[in-house]
């Protein structure tokens, strides 16, 4: 017997800035639904077969993460024709693949450290440690809600 082998897709979604009663709204299912429409599109019929189980594990719509779960060999389909979305029900948005791993581990291991980046990033901009003390009390602050 041999086992299913999946692959983990770590997708950052950007979409331009809008207040926040105009912002999309995009949920997991609707992200999977309109992921298997786009391989369908460009790969037919056997890309949409090959997609069938393609599933949005996890979309944070604060930081915009999503972990999108596929088998291995198809995961090349979901991969190459992220780069080419740039419009949902209207909406501008720009796909961009974070990591491809093995394991959902692995993929929110990858999520810790690439938040950790953007936060020390973010705040080496500032000066002195009021402010930076100040921004990281409003991050966590965001995050806990």
């Amino acid at each position: 017997m041999v086992r299913v082998k999946h692959r983990y897709i770590l997708v950052q979604i950007k979409y331009d800035n809008r207040p926040k009663d105009d912002a999309p709204k995009v949920t997991s299912k609707s992200l999977s639904v309109y992921l298997r429409k786009q391989v369908s599109k460009y790969y037919g019929n056997y890309g949409a077969a090959t997609v069938q189980r393609l599933l949005v594990m996890y979309f944070n719509a604060k930081t915009h993460l999503c972990i999108i779960r596929t088998r291995h060999g198809p995961h090349r389909f979901v991969t190459s024709v992220l780069p080419l979305l740039t419009q949902m029900d209207e909406h501008v948005f720009r796909f961009r693949t974070l990591y491809v791993g093995a394991t959902v581990q692995q993929c929110q291991k990858f999520v810790v450290k690439y938040q950790q980046r953007y936060i020390n990033r973010t705040i080496g901009y500032y000066q002195g440690m009021e402010q930076k003390q100040k921004m990281i009390e409003n991050v966590t602050a965001m995050v806990r809600q």
